[in-house]
């Protein structure tokens, strides 16, 4: 029996073979954590019998279709995390409302359409979004994006990823990840005038893009707060576009870009000149000011620790840079 139980799990094979049809009937449960992992027989979710669930975790359902609550606001949620569920389609109609919630992460949901609508109104204490692996994805929830968020992953349509203008300006955003997964076609990126305005925007990393050949250089000066720059499984970039990498780069971090870091091993003269001004480089190293070499060093050793061969692993590196700041 659920009612009363403060924390339940449903994550392993052998948890939901138990549990047979997943079902939660029409009445209140004091949940405060819900994590169901692998379960097919769940084919929807209904909120407002959680009244003071926290977190949500939901991996791997296959059947889901809908998570949906009243138009009521939720006032407990607070992160909320939907990843390869094949036939989630959307969000029920009238959005979802939940005040407090600080972090949204929807991954890996193949048939997914569309974002929860209104967004921007129902969901005020967003700082973290999450919404990559989505392809299906072709348009903004009606009412826009939170104007507040702090970290952004986003990885859906090609269409939608190769020109990113279409997003609101975010004054507050410091970390943005763009993944190219379903980007075959883009070969140079990002094209002058597609990025938002985002002024506090501090690390950025493009990830993915496995037919990019050219890096545009001119449309990353626009972006004048920036300190960090990951350049992350791209296995056919090899050039840059443009004046140079913005001047005010302190680290720029290459994973598993093989013709790119030829390049850069050789000294390329089409290559260096856009960045030897940057203090760390992984890789190579340029001794420019020791205290800003030494703090640079520090993020690349911790960059280095968490980015892996694998997609999770790059966004698990957020925690740590979000941490620290330069002076």
């Amino acid at each position: 029996m659920l009612n009363g139980i403060f924390r339940r799990r449903v994550s392993s094979l052998s948890d939901v073979s138990k549990v047979g049809k997943l079902e939660f009937p029409q009445q209140k449960y004091d949940l405060v954590e819900l994590i169901i992992n692998f379960c097919g027989s769940l084919t929807s979710l209904w909120l407002d019998v959680f009244p003071n669930l926290k977190n949500l975790e939901i991996k791997g359902c296959r059947n889901l279709e809908s998570v949906s609550m009243s138009e009521a606001p939720h006032a407990a949620l607070q992160r909320l995390s939907i990843s390869g569920c094949d036939k989630l389609v959307s969000f029920a109609g009238e959005g979802l409302a939940a005040p407090n919630l600080t972090h949204l992460e929807v991954t890996d949901c193949s048939k997914l359409e569309a974002l929860p609508r209104d967004m921007k109104s129902l969901l005020l204490s967003l700082q973290s979004l999450e919404i990559y692996g989505c392809p299906n994805i072709c348009r903004l929830p009606k009412g826009g994006l939170p104007p507040n968020l702090k970290s952004l992953v986003v990885g859906i349509g090609e269409q939608q990823m190769r020109d990113l203008s279409w997003m609101p300006n975010f004054h507050a955003l410091t970390h943005l990840t763009i993944e190219g997964q379903y980007c075959d076609n883009i070969k140079s990126y990002p094209e002058v005038g597609s990025l938002p305005h985002l002024p506090s925007l501090t690390t950025l990393v493009i990830y993915g893009f496995h037919n990019l050949e050219t890096l545009e250089c001119n449309e990353l000066l626009r972006l004048t707060s920036l300190q960090q720059l990951g350049i992350l499984n791209c296995d056919k970039l090899e050039n840059m576009a443009g004046e140079k990498l913005p001047p005010y780069l302190l680290l720029l971090h290459i994973y598993d870009c093989r013709l790119l870091k030829e390049h850069y091993s050789n000294k390329n003269q089409l290559i260096w000149p856009k960045i030897s001004h940057i203090p760390t480089i992984r890789g190579f190293k340029t001794f420019l000011d020791d205290d800003a070499m030494k703090y640079a060093e520090e993020i690349s050793d911790s960059l280095e620790t968490a980015i892996k061969d694998s997609r999770a692993a790059v966004i698990r590196c957020w925690d740590d840079l979000k941490s620290m700041s330069f002076s």
